[in-house]
């Protein structure tokens, strides 16, 4: 299981929980180019598998 987590001003926030890694990076992805929030992915022993930012992702989309 990985959990896609919100940056909040009082600290990471949990939002949902995915069976698999990529659908979690698809997901935390989408959700951050929605909202411009920084959303970070880890797995069942909180290790931080992914930190994924707006300029990240506007960057990879090759947008401004």
């Amino acid at each position: 299981m990985y959990t896609i987590e919100r940056l909040a001003d009082q600290g990471w926030t949990k939002e949902i929980t995915c069976n698999t890694e990529f659908k979690a990076f698809i997901n935390a992805r989408t959700k951050c180019m929605a909202t411009g929030n920084t959303y970070r992915v880890t797995s069942r022993d909180e290790k931080v598998n992914y930190l994924i930012t707006l300029k990240d992702c506007r960057r990879q989309f090759g947008a401004r």
